[in-house]
């Protein structure tokens, strides 16, 4: 069964016969200036919704934008162009008899020129390469914030008796548009950073004066980055294979919701397009044993970038309050050098800079003694004419004698890292009783707690200075999340400043404000009711 003519393609511009790359041909050309005023003169038109232009339109316009390229400056060189661009496929044109005002014009029409499907499509392309130049990288806590939520909300789709396909496409097309942004412009913002950190030069006073707001901006990120790790690995996990299967077809059937004819093996590659990006995401916050996840990557990246920075302020500081630094001094050497009166003081120069003296511990064999005998008593050679002295392949190789003897036995220390990680274990159950416990007490008083070992007074010390450090000094609540991700704190101070807590510990008495605390496991949290 033929197509309905609606359906098909331009003429000469998708056909099968033809290049479909030849609407990007304009861009190699001399002309490429003119062509692309052009272009976006019709862009600019079809978003006022005009249908076509003519060559006297293109002219007024041109004349508003003043400075145009030479080639635009008359309508013979502005036809020529349009002519080009019809030949590409960019354009397409149709016969201006409408306008004709004598019997010439109208047995020798002009023509009318519109952008065709495949030249929309490229602009389009243009428009989206340009934009993702131009814009700059960033780290984005909200768009991790709407990823989780998207998560638990796709969860909960899934999670009726009878999902809506449509919610659940839906739902799936936001996380994967989310997650593509965060992930483009997170390596735009590290690569540009650490474009920035690795250049030698540079404006230092702007530099300086972004140290500040830039350290806030990576601290905060890391810590998002850390809490909603924890909690979208923690919603990835609740996912079952059948609805992950449900999930990704039910996108599969969006894709194709408006297209005409569809075949199995175009839904067979969408699918597997869509397994790939679920099976990236999974991978992006779940690692594996040999292999960490994408944002823990990050992280580490992020936090290395906080020490090149301090390390590159450092740097500036040492310079402005020393005036020196390795290449001035290398500089300042070589115009020493340049400057030398004779070949004497250079080598003197050279010795006192370098410090390249006789070396005691090098060989001296026969060949060298007879190769000195030979010499005059008063004769200084220079070290490129002297005779060689003879060192043994183990130190031209390794800059060392070999040693003598047998080597080392090697330790083997499978039993200390075993030690090491049932220790690592038994003090993480410790910290998660600990968390489960104080969630269970609270909330509560801080002088109503019971006596706490040594994991339980590192989780509340450590819930409560998160909360404080969110707090302004004029706030009398506060809320945060643990550096570790794994509970939420909330927590009052008391109405009178006389009001003080003593809570005794394994390590003493803590005495302080006898706040209000609230303490929840993360999981509780963020569960669904």
């Amino acid at each position: 069964m033929e197509k309905p003519s609606q359906f098909l393609p331009e003429k000469g511009v998708e056909s099968e016969d033809c290049d479909l790359y030849r609407v990007f041909q304009h861009l190699g050309t001399p002309k490429t200036s003119a062509y692309r005023i052009i272009l976006r003169l019709f862009v600019a038109a079809k978003e006022r919704f005009e249908i076509a232009l003519r060559p006297g339109d293109l002219m007024i316009q041109l004349a508003e934008l003043g400075e145009i390229a030479p080639e635009l400056r008359d309508e013979e060189g502005l036809t020529s162009c349009l002519e080009s661009l019809r030949d590409w496929g960019n354009l397409t044109a149709t016969r201006d008899v409408v306008s004709a005002k004598s019997i010439e014009e109208y047995l020798h029409p002009k023509y009318m020129y519109q952008m065709s499907k495949a030249g929309e499509l490229a602009e389009r392309a243009l428009a989206a390469y340009e934009d993702s130049l131009s814009r700059p990288g960033e780290l984005s806590a909200s768009a991790l914030r709407e990823i989780a939520e998207t998560l638990d909300e796709l969860l909960r789709l899934l999670e009726v008796a009878v999902p809506d396909e449509s919610k659940v496409a839906k739902a799936m097309e936001d996380l994967v548009s989310r997650f593509d942004s965060l992930v483009a412009r997170a390596q735009t913002f590290m690569g540009g950073l650490q474009r920035e950190m690795d250049r030698p030069g540079g404006n230092e006073t702007s530099f300086l004066g972004l140290k500040e707001e830039l350290l806030r901006y990576l601290e905060r990120f890391i810590k998002e980055l850390l809490t909603a790790t924890y909690r979208i690995r923690h919603s990835l996990e609740k996912f079952s294979d059948f609805q992950i299967e449900f999930a990704l077809k039910s996108a599969v059937s969006r894709e194709f919701a408006e297209v005409l004819s569809v075949d199995d093996h175009m839904r067979l590659r969408s699918l597997r397009s869509w397994q790939e990006r679920w099976r990236g995401l999974k991978g992006w916050f779940i690692g594996r044993p040999d292999q960490p996840a994408q944002s823990e990557r990050l992280r580490l990246r992020a936090v290395d970038s906080i020490t090149a920075l301090l390390e590159r302020v450092r740097r500036m500081h040492d310079q402005r309050a020393n005036r020196t630094d390795r290449s001035t001094d290398f500089l300042t050497l070589a115009r020493w050098f340049a400057e030398a009166p004779d070949e004497i003081t250079m080598h003197r120069l050279w010795r006192s800079a370098f410090a390249l003296n006789s070396a005691r511990h090098l060989r001296v064999n026969a060949t060298t003694l007879q190769a000195w005998a030979k010499l005059d008593d008063g004769e200084r050679p220079v070290w490129e004419e002297a005779p060689p002295y003879i060192i043994t392949i183990s130190q031209w190789s390794r800059g060392r004698s070999g040693q003598i003897g047998k080597p080392p036995k090697i330790v083997d220390r499978t039993a200390a890292r075993e030690a090491l990680r049932a220790k690592a274990h038994a003090e993480g159950l410790a910290l998660q009783r600990s968390r489960q416990n104080l969630a269970k007490n609270t909330p509560c008083l801080l002088a109503e707690l019971s006596e706490l070992d040594a994991p339980a007074f590192e989780v509340l010390l450590d819930a409560i200075s998160e909360a404080f450090a969110n707090m302004k000094p004029e706030d009398v609540r506060g809320e945060a999340t643990t550096a570790d991700g794994e509970m939420n704190v909330t927590l009052e101070l008391p109405a009178s400043r006389q009001d003080i807590a003593h809570l005794r510990t394994h390590e003493g008495i803590l005495t302080g404000p006898n706040i209000k605390i609230t303490l929840r496991l993360t999981d509780e949290v963020t569960s669904p009711l």
